[in-house]
């Protein structure tokens, strides 16, 4: 997680705690799916980068098999 993240929720964590305070029940529960949503989506595009490279990653190259029958002439 990115520190500009984690700043980002504690700021919206202070927010949902705030309208709790202030008795905004409907609003603090709006933001808690908000926050959860967004945790979600970044969760779930962090895995999409993992299975495309999974699946669409260029092969990496490997070394021929050496011919076992080559005794080294021509």
């Amino acid at each position: 997680m990115s520190e500009k993240t984690e700043v980002d929720t504690e700021v919206g964590a202070l927010d949902i705690v705030g309208k709790i305070n202030d008795n905004q029940r409907a609003s603090a529960i709006d933001a808690v799916h908000d926050m959860l949503f967004g945790k979600a989506s970044q969760a779930m595009a962090d895995y999409k980068k993992v299975v495309a490279n999974t699946y669409f990653d260029e092969p990496t190259k490997t070394e021929e098999p050496k011919d076992e029958t080559d005794n080294g002439t021509d």
